[in-house]
């Protein structure tokens, strides 16, 4: 409880109790000693009565000095309150209502986000005259309801009953961040930042929360009060959908997998794909826990198709139906990028790679289209026209062309690397592993035909190798190398690695792009890889992999702005001309947004705006669907145990901000009297009466024990 003084410099008239401690000390009686007879009798009863006497002067003096503590303090004005950190007044108070998906749970009398707007409308009406409001409903992004501070009378309830939550997270160091900006136009101090939420808090990590704390403290005087909603359920849903990380073909058989909560002992999960049921799997576990789900599917026509895992609807819907997109390309542009042929070192290897990926008759000639290209010709706009660029022990680069490439790269480009040439061995540690974030240094090893060595398979979830059965798996460990670079992986995954430890196949990410890389070149004198079964599926899944990540983000999190990357036709000027053609297609009835166009060097990049819905978002330009992206709710939305008041306001103490209490034990209706406080003046008006009171009855037996006998 605090204890606070509405003019707490009147309190130093507490002084003035040091008067009666004066007036005891100086005022004691002096001993006179007089002759007299021998009256031992007497003298024992008056050193009995002279003890009493000092105690009750003693209890007389504490009287007097609380009496005039009492009266003191009572004219301070003294409240009592365990909430507020200020004294009486008109109060600003801002309310945060979180409103992530998890307050859309389902309770007896309604969600726990309608709870937040009953306790805000009541709350607001509870306070004292003169108050000013304003609510945020923390969303992703925070957003305020009011354009201004509005009066605690006004029609605050009719406000609220607009307000709805989104199927995102709650970003609660960017609803701290917004409340320091409202701080500032506060009329009354401290602001008391009321946090209503059911805590199932995501809040973005500990550096971005001392950054909004920083930000919040710095504006001004500010206190934080929780008020938890609702209680803990146990809601079964779909967490993710894990689509195939490549590029499939139409007609392949496919393995999709869902991360699933169970609601109960047994589940039923289903699959659709345009609408149409496909699959059905049954998850069983304790209800609670984590699952995944299989299902077979055949991949259906070319296009990006809307698909969904979804279960019987329990008291959290949001995460009962999690969409997904499944992309079937019809095409895969490959630029094939060599150096000059050299069958001394390696050079021509990229003709193995070339038939590969479109075999003469092949069944996946449709599916890669390939064009080859000496590095000496080579320029920065080639790079913009593929999907996936795979250079086959190119010549060195220039700094340019490295630049173009390194740009593309980062800009969200993919590329495949082969490099065995020994003559690139100084280019490779000096200029190209450097550039890619790589540590520098390839030593190059040649061995015996009788001294192969194997290569161990390190990532078998991945989705290059997922799908493929032992059999396959164990061709690709029997193929044998005799000549490649040693390199280190540095912060790059390795994939595949020779007997030796030494990466055979590493994965590094350089912006918002990816490549791949293989330390050997494709002559027969490496390896055998180029005759092996293994070397066309392997080779297509790798292209196909990075293929799939060329098209944009196919799943965002609900809060994130969708966004796709336009492709051969769609990207030429005539398609983009008319602007106003540009638009993104909601998952809401009549939600159509103009979609902002940007450039990527030479890829135009469609993005609409922030996600407020779970859901399909399409983007069109004029008549043509130009790219789907699916939006999924939090997986952590749907978790069923809650956070709790004091470990939130632990956190927030940690990160800087102390002032903050709790709002557990507070009815809504007495929030105002709570933050009020008790004022305690008269009680203590009323103490000092009684103090004199009680001062004056013992004075008057002190008085009579004075007079002799």
């Amino acid at each position: 409880m605090h204890l606070t003084f509405a003019n707490p410099s009147l309190l130093l008239g507490a002084l003035a109790a040091v008067v009666p401690i004066l007036i005891h000390f100086l005022s004691r009686r002096r001993v006179v000693r007089v002759a007299f007879s021998d009256l031992r009798f007497l003298e024992a009863v008056q050193a009995k009565q002279a003890r009493s006497l000092d105690l009750r002067r003693l209890l007389l003096l504490l009287l007097r000095v609380l009496a005039i503590l009492c009266v003191v303090a009572a004219v301070a004005r003294p409240r009592i309150s365990g909430l507020a950190a200020a004294p009486v007044g008109a109060r600003s108070v801002l309310f945060v209502i979180d409103a992530s998906a998890s307050m859309q749970t389902q309770h007896k009398d309604g969600t726990r986000f309608a709870a937040a707007l009953r306790s805000c409308a009541e709350m607001a009406g509870s306070l004292p005259e003169g108050s000013e409001i304003q609510v945020l409903l923390a969303g992703a992004a925070p957003e305020p309801l009011f354009a201004s501070w509005l009066p605690a009378a006004g029609p605050v309830s009719e406000a609220l009953a607009a307000a709805t939550p989104t199927d995102g997270p709650c970003d609660l160091p960017a609803a701290l961040r917004a409340a320091a900006d409202w701080l500032v136009t506060a009329r009354n101090s401290p602001l008391e930042v009321v946090l209503l939420s059911d805590l199932q808090q995501a809040t973005s990590g500990r550096p971005q929360l001392e950054e909004a704390v920083h930000r919040l403290t710095a504006a001004g005087p500010a206190q934080l009060l929780v008020s938890q909603v609702g209680e803990e359920v146990i809601n079964g849903g779909v967490r993710a959908v894990r689509s195939p990380l490549r590029a499939v073909r139409p007609g392949e058989s496919l393995n999709l997998q869902a991360e699933v909560r169970l609601e109960s002992r047994e589940q039923a999960f289903l699959l659709e794909l345009d609408g149409r049921r496909v699959a059905e799997a049954v998850a069983t576990g304790a209800p609670g826990s984590i699952a995944v789900v299989d299902f077979g599917v055949t991949a259906p026509a070319a296009g990006r198709h809307r698909g969904q895992v979804s279960k019987a609807s329990d008291r959290l819907p949001v995460d009962d139906v999690r969409p997904f997109v499944l992309d079937v390309r019809r095409r895969i542009g490959v630029l094939l990028v060599h150096g000059a042929d050299r069958g001394a070192a390696g050079r021509g290897g990229w003709r193995y790679l070339a038939e590969a990926l479109a075999p003469s008759g092949g069944e996946r000639r449709d599916l890669f289209d390939v064009r080859s290209l000496s590095s000496e010709r080579l320029v920065g706009g080639d790079l913009a026209e593929a999907d996936v660029v795979c250079f086959v022990d190119p010549d060195p680069l220039g700094r340019q062309l490295l630049g173009d490439l390194l740009g593309w790269l980062a800009e969200g480009g993919n590329a495949v690397f082969f490099l065995g040439d020994p003559t690139l061995q100084s280019y490779l540690e000096q200029t190209l592993l450097p550039a890619l974030g790589l540590p520098g240094r390839a030593e190059y090893r040649a061995r015996p035909a009788e001294g192969r060595e194997n290569v161990r398979l390190l990532a078998r979830e991945h989705p290059v190798f997922r799908g493929l059965d032992d059999e396959a798996l164990a061709t690709l460990a029997d193929v044998g190398w005799q000549r490649y670079f040693a390199l280190e992986e540095g912060s790059a995954r390795v994939l595949l690695a020779f007997t030796g430890e030494s990466p055979a196949l590493l994965e590094g990410r350089y912006g918002g792009g990816a490549f791949l890389l293989l330390p050997f070149h494709l002559q027969l004198a490496a390896g055998n890889l180029p005759v092996s079964p293994m070397f066309l599926p392997l080779v297509q899944r790798l292209v196909a992999y990075l293929a799939q990540r060329s098209g944009g983000e196919e799943t965002v999190v609900v809060g994130q702005r969708p966004q796709v990357r336009l492709h051969g036709s769609q990207a030429e000027p005539g398609a983009l001309a008319d602007l106003a053609t540009l638009v993104v297609q909601g998952p809401e009835e009549g939600q159509v947004t103009a979609a902002e166009l940007s450039w990527q060097r030479d890829v135009p990049i469609l993005r609409g705006p922030a996600t407020r819905r779970r859901g399909f978002y399409t983007f069109v330009a004029g008549a043509d669907t130009v790219g789907l992206v699916a939006a999924v709710p939090p997986a952590g939305e749907g978790d069923p145990r809650l956070e709790t008041s004091a470990a939130l306001r632990g956190l927030l103490a940690g990160a800087g901000l102390t002032q903050s209490a709790d709002l557990g034990g507070v009815a809504a209706a007495d929030f105002g009297r709570a933050v009020r406080g008790r004022d305690v003046s008269g009680w203590l008006f009323a103490a000092a009466v009684l103090l004199l009171a009680l001062e004056l009855f013992v004075g008057r037996g002190v008085a009579r024990s004075s007079v002799p006998a």
